[in-house]
Order: structure tokens, then C-alpha cells, then sequence
């Protein structure tokens, strides 16, 4: 009976760790996400600006 309780005891703490893990995966490829976004526009930005420098 011991050695089931322990198995499964570190069943659940394997499927704890995995949610953390993908918790973790999902937080990033927002931050991802965000940065890229970010990026863009400010590169947007940046090229209307040069455009406008030029062209004065």
C-alpha cells in the first residue's frame, strides 16, 4: 500500500511540474509575442521619421 501511495504521490508531483512547465512556455511566447509586436512598431515608427527627414 506504501509503495502506491508513493507512486502516486510522484505521479503528482511530475503533473505539477509539467503545468509549471507550460506555464512557464506560455508566459514566454508572450513576452515573445509583445517584443515582436513591439519591434515592429517601433521600426514603423522609425522608418516614417527617416522617410519625413528626407524628404524636408
Amino acid at each position: 500500500m506504501r509503495r502506491a501511495q508513493a507512486a502516486v504521490e510522484y505521479l503528482f508531483m511530475i503533473a505539477i511540474a509539467l503545468v509549471m512547465v507550460l506555464i512557464a512556455i506560455r508566459l514566454a511566447m508572450r513576452t515573445v509575442e509583445n517584443a515582436t509586436q513591439n519591434l515592429n512598431e517601433t521600426t514603423g515608427k522609425l522608418i516614417k521619421i527617416l522617410q519625413n527627414m528626407t524628404n524636408e
